[in-house]
């Protein structure tokens, strides 16, 4: 029977047991290399821009998704459209604070490049977007967190007109692996993490109660391979926490505590209203601060802003993930203890000051 979406739309399943060509962007990324770890029973092509990525059987070509063609020779071009059967499309910027317009560059502009290859290929696209595709602005806090997000909702748009067979997947805000901790570049909920430990997080301005949505990476990872392996090749999955998210306190409890369990001295921050801190707090807060705390401070409001959505709770796909084989969620406490014990372990927390020299 076919596996329904969150929407209630038939995914789709193309039969076959050939061995198939996937065309992976992205790899060096995030997501990416997680699902090139993943993936199985697969020749994979890692499209490769900047970074190298060096994988077991796995073949690279040089290109960039920014650049019409991928920046390749027509004939090589050619030559890949006509082994490619899928693309996992994960490459993007995701720097939030970017205004160099790579953004749109290379997340709008280069899914175009991608679809396009994917017409000429005859394939099926596995587009990554984000679980906050519909996410707004809360007044000038977020203004610059949004065009990210911004970037992606525009992205899924250039798929949907693209008219090529498409899978959307759009995993919420992406943590370590839910076991090693270990995660490929550390992410703006690592960030908020730094600031906590560094002791400039007294006072959170948003509502303990919201739900603070995440997910490993591995199950990430997982679930687009389930989806690929399986050859389901139309639907909109949401690779989110849904109504199993942390509450804002328990997650930050997590933290403070795994903290203290490292024999960091800091305080459980004290929550307060959004109106409050804006009108009271925030100009006295913020003001008093060095310049370069300041700015990682309103960073992480804004990262906390866009990303919370004001007590919005994720829909969720995993139920129909896990009835095509992919994991289910692991332990939320769990899995977020061991990425900030993967961070920690990193920036040299738990161990003496000689170890930290050394």
């Amino acid at each position: 029977m076919p596996i329904q979406t969150a929407g209630g739309r038939s995914t789709g399943e193309v039969p076959g047991t050939a061995r198939r060509t996937v065309l992976l962007t992205g790899a060096s990324g995030v997501v990416g290399r997680a699902v090139l770890r993943r993936l199985r029973g697969l020749d994979v092509v890692c499209l490769v821009h900047r970074s190298p990525v060096s994988w077991p059987e796995v073949t690279t070509m040089p290109g960039d998704v920014a650049k019409p063609l991928f920046g390749l020779a027509e004939q090589a071009y050619a030559e890949l459209t006509g082994k490619v059967d899928a693309v996992i499309h994960c490459a993007a910027v995701t720097d939030f604070n970017r205004t160099d317009g790579s953004l749109e560059a290379t997340n709008i502009a280069g899914t175009g490049h991608v679809a396009a290859f994917v017409a000429a290929a005859g394939a099926v696209l596995y587009h990554v977007s984000t679980a906050f595709v519909h996410a707004t602005a809360d007044g000038d806090r977020g203004r610059t967190a949004i065009s990210y997000a911004s970037s992606k909702s525009a992205a899924e748009q250039v798929v949907r007109s693209s008219g090529v067979p498409h899978v959307i997947i759009r995993p919420s805000v992406i943590i370590g692996d839910s076991v090693t901790g270990e995660i490929a570049a550390f992410q703006g909920l690592h960030q908020v993490v730094a600031g906590m430990f560094a002791g400039i997080v007294p006072i959170i301005p948003f509502d303990p109660g919201w739900p603070i949505d995440f997910v490993p990476v591995d199950v990430v990872a997982d679930a687009i391979a389930c989806l690929v392996e399986d050859r389901v090749s139309k639907g909109e999955f949401w690779i989110s926490a849904g109504d199993k998210a942390l509450r804002l306190d328990e997650g930050v409890r997590v933290v403070v505590d795994f903290a203290r369990s490292l024999g960091v001295s800091i305080d459980m921050p004290r929550f307060v209203p959004p109106e409050m801190f804006d009108r009271l707090i925030g100009p006295v807060f913020l003001d008093a601060l060095p310049a370069r705390i300041r700015r990682n401070v309103v960073r992480m409001l804004e990262f906390f802003t866009t990303y919370l959505q004001s007590g919005q709770i994720k829909p969720s796909s995993l139920d129909q993930l896990v009835a095509l084989g992919a994991r289910p969620l692991p332990d939320q406490r769990e899995s977020l203890r061991n990425s900030v014990n993967h961070w920690a372990t990193r920036h040299g927390y738990g161990q003496t000051e000689t170890e930290r020299v050394a």
